[in-house]
């Protein structure tokens, strides 16, 4: 008798004396280990997968631009837990007096390895401590203080603070997703996670709570679909061992349970404030930080959701990186845990040997109109 198990190994056992005969692997495991360690670097690490485009155009800096100094968003960086980070700003004032965005153009550097950058200008820890972070291009340098604490503290993420972010962002209690009305084959939240009594009863206690597996949380219901083990309709938005995992995978260890009286979001603030970008096909990183009700805040970026709010002048990717396409005005967008900001970006385009003339005003209507214009390099007719 051929018997399968939980530790994925076949077992051959006597029907008569119910011995087992021997024990193997149902595939080549050598293989397989040999496979991943060949892998490029980048595709070992476990990533947060997301739904959505990301914009691979390569940066480049207005014709004729000169750099003459560089400035880094925040100027001081604190990571006081495990799951922190920073997406970090590296603003260039150019020759002519203008911005312009070169977070993914410089050069990192750390006097002390307390922590690491990623692409796009994120920062998380390594290990406590402080340490200089400086940011290079063509000559010039800036610099940034960053503190790391509380990686040794044991991680109890909360519901509300921590795993619906996570479950909005991976788009699980979308309109298109299990937040539809009728939910999706049985499984219902509630639209955008604005319920969150509802959406751990849903995960913990409907069907028996098939969802969860408090004695094996790896083996849980909610990790097998989002990871793609078993079959799911939505595919695979996690790998296993991702940030985004492992928040969802303590939360459940921990009971899954749901502190109602934690800390809310109560705004979120977008940078860099107006930005005006001086050319077409040029590049702008937006950064989000959410303020709670008990005065903290935190960086939360790579979990909100930002948008252009005029295709045709700006688009988005998935990772708050716009694009703009031609002159003109686009507003951008945020929202997070139910809070939400905007601010206008101009893409100002070739205004080479503009000269401004200030027009008549007859009223405070005329001088906004006016101080529009100058603004967006306009002469009225």
């Amino acid at each position: 008798v051929a018997v399968g198990s939980d530790d994925g190994q076949i077992r051959l056992i006597d029907a008569a004396t119910a011995a087992i005969k021997t024990a193997f692997a149902p595939v080549q495991i050598t293989d397989a280990k040999a496979l991943a360690a060949s892998a490029p670097p980048q595709a070992k690490s476990p990533v947060n997968l997301k739904k959505g485009k990301a914009n691979a155009r390569a940066d480049e800096l207005p014709r004729g631009a000169k750099v003459a100094a560089l400035e880094i968003s925040p100027a001081t960086i604190v990571l006081d837990s495990p799951g922190a980070y920073n997406q970090l700003l590296v603003s260039a004032k150019l020759d002519s007096g203008a911005a312009a965005d070169l977070t993914r153009q410089v050069t990192w550097t750390m006097d002390q390895p307390v922590a690491a950058m990623e692409g796009r200008g994120i920062i998380r820890p390594n290990k406590e401590g402080e340490a200089v972070l400086t940011a290079s291009f063509e000559g010039k340098t800036a610099t940034a203080k960053v503190k790391v604490s509380g990686l040794n503290a044991a991680f109890h993420p909360s519901f509300i603070r921590d795993v619906n972010p996570v479950i909005s962002r991976m788009g699980c209690n979308a309109g298109t997703c299990h937040g539809a009305k009728e939910g999706k084959n049985g499984f219902k939240l509630s639209l955008r996670g604005y319920d969150p009594v509802y959406d751990v009863r849903a995960f913990g206690d409907d069907h028996a709570a098939r969802r969860v597996n408090y004695a094996s949380p790896d083996d849980s219901l909610m990790l097998l679909k989002a990871t793609g083990a078993v079959p799911h309709e939505g595919s695979a938005l996690t790998d296993i061992g991702s940030a985004y995992y492992n928040i969802i995978r303590q939360w459940i260890a921990d009971g899954a349970k749901l502190n109602k009286e934690i800390s809310k979001v109560a705004s979120i603030e977008l940078f860099p404030k107006n930005p005006v970008i001086q050319n077409t096909a040029g590049r702008q990183q937006i950064r989000v930080v959410a303020h709670y009700a008990d005065g903290k805040q935190r960086d939360v970026t790579q979990e909100a959701f930002i948008e252009s709010g005029n295709s045709e002048v700006a688009e988005h990717d998935d990772f708050g990186l716009i694009t703009t396409i031609r002159r003109g005005e686009a507003p951008i967008l945020a929202r997070y845990e139910g809070a939400y900001a905007a601010t206008t970006m101009t893409v100002m385009g070739d205004r080479e040997g503009f000269t401004w003339q200030q027009p008549e005003t007859w009223g405070p209507i005329d001088k906004l109109v006016a101080s529009k214009w100058e603004r967006m390099k306009i002469l009225p007719s």
